[in-house]
Order: structure tokens, then C-alpha cells, then sequence
């Protein structure tokens, strides 16, 4: 079975009255409740999905066989090239997409149906996991032909991927400066998060993609708003590092 693991990265759409950023220099107060009448306006595609699902729902009601189509038409619509620091208005306006927008369309219909699901957050990686009739269900959004995983011992074998993996300290380093930043990465992360600390790890990918860049005010920026939403060891050492290398930037060194 395909995998792909790779750092967390994407624009997150927020929930219940949170700030969505439609792009850096707008932010616009857009819930839950109105995802999808926004999105059905603004994408034929989203518009064909939810019509479908509507009536998946009606047949299939809250099953496994609901959650397949879901997974798959959420495939055959919207989820169209893994794209790293791809957010909701690139997988709506381009197909792109990577484990954390394709986790939240996900999650935006799991909840819209009722379902029982949870948001899991790794070191480097975001999926969802669904409860039904007592057992656990995967849905891996980057892997478009195998992502549906029901059976119990290939979702075991899944989850064990992620409890069991420890980075690599010679893999991982924050550009331009090559720094190993180990705090970052460790602890091992494997927890179910909430959507502000999904909002938190919008933000903390964006200070990520724009110290990469070399571009430190924005970067001190959007690591603070992180570090508001979620106050994770990582957020806070990636605030530390991005602090130290603005302080030498405004001093000329």
C-alpha cells in the first residue's frame, strides 16, 4: 500500500466563527455552518460532490458504504495533485491539495453527517480516523487509490506506522541557516487535535514556508498567531529561532 509522509503544511479554513485567511492580506470571519453554500457558489466541482453525497446519504444513511463514496468522490471531484503548502483555496480553484486540506474537506462533510471522527496530528503528518459500529476507519486523503483503510489489521498496521516512527536527527533541517531543530520534531507527536490547534498548525507551516524563504517579518508573524492558537513545544521553539534570527537581521549582522 502507498504512503506518503511528509511535514505538516497547508492553509486551514477555520470553524465555528474562526478567522478563515482567504489570502494574506484578508481574513474574513467564515464558520462551519456556511462551507458549504460559500464553496457550492464559488466550484462546480464542490457543487456536483455535495449533490452527490446528498444523496448517498439518503440511500446509504450513516454507514461504511456512505463513507467510501465520500472518500472517493472526495477523489474524483476536488482531490487532484498532492501540492505541499496547498490550502483550501488551492484544492478548490486548482485541485492542489496535501494531508491537511485534504483532511479538513474531509472533516468538513464527516461533520456535516454526524459522524464520529477524530483529527490526528503526527510529527509529520494529518488524517482522519472514524469511529463506526465499534471500529476504526482511516482516511487517508494523499492516497487516492488505497486511502480508504477499513480492515482492522491494515488500520492497525496504518496507526503503527505513525506511534512507531522516530525522525531522523540527519532528515530534517529549517532553511536558509540548515539548523537542526530538534525540539520541533520531537517529542513524537500522535494525538487527536481540535480545529483551533489545527488553526495553530495553519499558521506554524506558514512561518515554516516563510523563514524558508528568508522572509523573517512574515515568518515572526505568523509564528506568533500560531503560537495563539496552539501553544505546542515545537510552535514555541520555532518562535525562539525565528525571534533569534530577526533580532541579528535587524542588527545588520
Amino acid at each position: 500500500m502507498k504512503r506518503f509522509i511528509f511535514i505538516i503544511s497547508a492553509i486551514f479554513i477555520s470553524f465555528q466563527g474562526m478567522a478563515m485567511p482567504i489570502n494574506d492580506d484578508k481574513e474574513v470571519d467564515f464558520s462551519l455552518e456556511n462551507f458549504i453554500s460559500h464553496w457550492e457558489t464559488q466550484n462546480s466541482n464542490f457543487e456536483k460532490m455535495n449533490s452527490k453525497l446528498k444523496a448517498d446519504f439518503s440511500k446509504y444513511g450513516k454507514s461504511q458504504k456512505f463513507l467510501k463514496l465520500l472518500f472517493y468522490r472526495s477523489q474524483k471531484y476536488l482531490l487532484g495533485k498532492y501540492t505541499q503548502f496547498s490550502g483550501i483555496e488551492e484544492l478548490m480553484h486548482e485541485g492542489k491539495f496535501d494531508c491537511v486540506s485534504g483532511s479538513l474537506l474531509l472533516s468538513v462533510f464527516l461533520d456535516t453527517y454526524g459522524f464520529d471522527f477524530e483529527i490526528i496530528e503526527t510529527s509529520f503528518h494529518v488524517f482522519v480516523r472514524v469511529n463506526l459500529d465499534g471500529k476504526s476507519l482511516i482516511l487517508e486523503s494523499t492516497d487516492n487509490f488505497d486511502g480508504f483503510i477499513y480492515k482492522p489489521a491494515e488500520v492497525e498496521a496504518y496507526l503503527a506506522e505513525f506511534e512507531e516512527v522516530i525522525p531522523s536527527k540527519d532528515a530534517y533541517y529549517l532553511e536558509p541557516t540548515h539548523q537542526l531543530v530538534s525540539e520541533i520534531l520531537n517529542p513524537i507527536v500522535f494525538k487527536i487535535i481540535d480545529v483551533r490547534e489545527l488553526k495553530g498548525l495553519e499558521y506554524f507551516n506558514k512561518a515554516i514556508f516563510h523563514n524558508n524563504k528568508g522572509e523573517i517579518d512574515l515568518a515572526y508573524n505568523y509564528i506568533n498567531q500560531a503560537e495563539s492558537y496552539y501553544s505546542s513545544k515545537r510552535i514555541k521553539t520555532m518562535k525562539n529561532l525565528i525571534q533569534s534570527q530577526l533580532v541579528l537581521a535587524q542588527s545588520g549582522r
